[in-house]
């Protein structure tokens, strides 16, 4: 019996042999330290209704998305904590900080990455197999007990205490390796983007740069690491390039777009892109501003050899030209840089196409042996390169957005990018807006007395 109890408790529990008693068990220790958990970080948050209806539209999209959600009944808890914070427990309780709730600033695709990676984390059982392998040989005899008489309240305190000191430690840097991975994949499935978990990990790159001592998820592999990985597995949400035969291509091709066909226009019409010729070979870029009737060069001196206004007008995408490399410079509506987007050395840049979202940037990247076409996302760092092959022309987007089109020379191809759908609260509580009222007391005198009366106001 001992031998059996024993590979069962370091083999985390095979599904054939714990049936739906371990995921009992699972959700008992897990209870059982969530009220320290809680208390730990100043109790719950609650926030407006409406950003509660929002945040649960999110998590709940996750939730259909994982392979548990039958067996276990997950929940989200915010804690009244400013530490930048998530985490999970056996059993499904997910906790996210109002902290770090509130530096997402509303981002459906990175909170859907922090909150996939905290399911992943329950979905593969990291939390409870370590709490298992912790109690190790101890208590044996006891889970097995447990195990027949569906019952012992002393051995679920115990793994509830050591799940508390296990969490401070981490699940280790597989586990979150692991998790980041299905986590991704989750949110995928649940219509977020899955490039969310690699602009979650250069959120927190900025983070670490500025204060360096800041601690978010320290027990987390180094953030580069993880990015990296992010970024690699990102390729693999959209589909590999399939060939268009005439008719198809064709019906693409003709569907238009609801944006400007020339990308050198602005779309609210007051300015016009000119990439003028100037001394020693270099290329300016000038401004016609059709709102003063005056031109004006933008970027000085610097050699610019592709311009393309966003569908928003937000941007103005340049490609700039730096002797030994190029880059992708991102200005706004006052030729200010905003970003120095992508730097691409002995590389030449070409085929500038936003979306119709003005979200992502389309571009081909040539070295000289090769030409590859590459998506990014804007403003964040996130990009995924979609193809490389002898020549990629006349890059367009599909109309909706949900894929990009392109030429080798010979052929059309497409490759079709993640299906993200938005945020929608079904039947929201209304936000209620504060009416102050414009009268003044009523102010009534009674011998010494003075008495202030709030006029009644009747609700028509």
């Amino acid at each position: 019996m001992a031998v059996l109890i024993t590979l069962l408790v370091l083999g985390g529990f095979p599904a054939a042999a714990n049936g739906g008693f371990m995921d009992q068990f699972e959700r008992s220790v897990g209870a059982g330290a969530v009220p320290e958990l809680v208390k730990s970080y100043g109790g719950e948050y609650d926030l407006p209704v409406w950003e509660r209806q929002w945040l649960d539209e999110v998590f709940q999209r996750l939730v259909q998305a994982t392979a548990r959600k039958d067996v276990i009944p997950y929940s989200l808890t915010v804690l009244n904590s400013s530490e930048l914070n998530a985490f999970a427990v056996p059993g499904g309780f997910l906790f996210i900080t109002r902290g770090l709730l509130r530096d997402l600033n509303g981002d459906p695709h990175k909170l859907a990455a922090v909150l996939g990676h905290e399911l992943a984390h329950v979905e593969l059982k990291h939390g409870i197999n370590n709490v298992l392998r912790q109690l190790g040989m101890t208590v044996l005899v006891e889970v097995g007990m447990m195990w027949l008489d569906l019952a012992n309240a002393e051995v679920v305190r115990v793994a509830s205490a050591t799940l508390l000191q296990l969490l401070r430690l981490g699940w280790g840097r597989e586990a979150e390796y692991e998790a980041d991975l299905l986590g991704q994949k989750l949110a995928a499935a649940a219509g977020f983007d899955p490039a969310g978990a690699v602009m979650l990990m250069d959120y927190l790159l900025s983070i670490e740069s500025e204060e360096p001592s800041a601690g978010i998820f320290s027990t987390h592999p180094p953030s580069a690491s993880r990015r990296a990985r992010a970024a690699q597995e990102l390729a693999n949400f959209w589909s590999d390039p399939v060939k268009l035969d005439e008719t198809t291509a064709a019906k693409v091709l003709g569907d238009g777009r609801k944006y400007p066909s020339d990308p050198r226009k602005d779309v609210i019409g007051r300015f016009a892109v000119e990439l003028r010729s100037g001394d020693n070979t270099t290329t300016n870029l000038v401004i016609h501003d059709t709102q003063l009737q005056e031109e004006r060069m933008w970027l000085g001196d610097q050699h610019v050899t592709e311009a393309a206004w966003s569908p928003s007008g937000q941007y103005l995408a340049v490609v700039v030209d730096e002797g030994e490399s190029q880059g992708v410079w991102l200005l706004d509506r006052y030729g200010r840089v905003v970003h120095q987007w992508r730097q691409y050395p002995e590389s030449r840049l070409s085929s500038l196409e936003w979306d119709p979202a003005g979200k992502r940037l389309a571009y081909v990247v040539d070295d000289g042996a090769s030409a590859q076409l590459v998506v990014g996302y804007v403003p964040e760092q996130a990009s995924v390169a979609l193809y490389r092959g002898s020549h990629v022309l006349d890059v367009q987007w599909v109309e909706d957005g949900s894929g990009v089109v392109f030429n080798d020379g010979s052929h059309w191809y497409l490759v079709e990018g993640p299906q993200t759908q938005p945020v929608v609260v079904f039947n929201p509580v209304p936000r209620v807006v504060e009416r102050r009222s414009l009268l003044s007391p009523t102010i009534e005198r009674d011998g010494d007395t003075i008495r202030l009366t709030r006029p009644q106001l009747q609700v028509p």
